[in-house]
């Protein structure tokens, strides 16, 4: 099982990765894990879809709507995201 820091370590790399614009997501690098995003970067529904093709595609899951509102409510997170990714590899 990886860890939540190694989760967020990877999601990090994967949303700049898959951010259209790489320079703009690049201060997920260095936020807290359970800081919101939006506050970050402009995590628009580009990047929300980049980051969610990037994790199923790197975890070997598949991130259904429900899965994604319900880990999103509230504010994306790296945390949220972690825990997300977590819970449909079990």
């Amino acid at each position: 099982m990886t860890e939540p820091a190694d989760l967020v370590r990877e999601l990090r790399e994967l949303i700049v990765a898959s951010a259209p614009d790489p320079a703009q997501a690049a201060p997920v690098q260095t936020c807290s894990a359970d800081e919101p995003l939006d506050g970050i970067i402009p995590f628009s529904s580009v990047i929300v879809l980049g980051t969610v093709i990037a994790v199923e595609d790197r975890f070997g899951i598949t991130v259904k709507r429900t899965d994604l509102a319900r880990a999103l409510a509230g504010g994306v997170t790296l945390m949220r995201l972690a825990t997300m990714i977590e819970e449909l590899r079990r």
